[in-house]
């Protein structure tokens, strides 16, 4: 499993605009810019906890948005099928044909997802 920085980014890229606008600059500066939950307060003239309660509730959102949709999981599973497929055909001087029947169910059944 990821690290959740790099987590909360990726579903960021996915459900970030399903966000509100406070949630998403929240995000952003808090996983984006690196800043701590004092610096977005003083930034905000917001208090630290009310930074804190902004970015559990976006986070909360952004995992809510995954566990119904899925299309993190899905892309990270394409992305793996696809290695897969490059690994099977990397080396084309010894390119076996189960390699090549193997790589070209993986690109039929990615296909199909699209």
């Amino acid at each position: 499993m990821m690290e959740k920085f790099e987590y909360v980014v990726m579903l960021m890229d996915f459900y970030g605009p399903l966000l509100t606008k406070k949630q998403q600059h929240v995000l952003s500066l808090h996983y984006e810019n690196d800043w701590s939950l004092s610096e977005i307060a003083n930034n905000m003239q917001i208090s630290r906890q009310a930074v804190y309660d902004l970015l559990k509730r976006a986070e909360n959102s952004l995992q809510d948005y995954e566990e119904r949709l899925g299309l993190l999981q899905r892309f990270l599973n394409t992305q793996q099928e696809i290695d897969e497929v490059y690994h099977l055909l990397n080396n084309a001087e010894n390119i076996k044909p189960d390699n090549i029947y193997k790589a070209a169910n993986i690109l039929r059944k990615i296909s199909n997802l699209v």
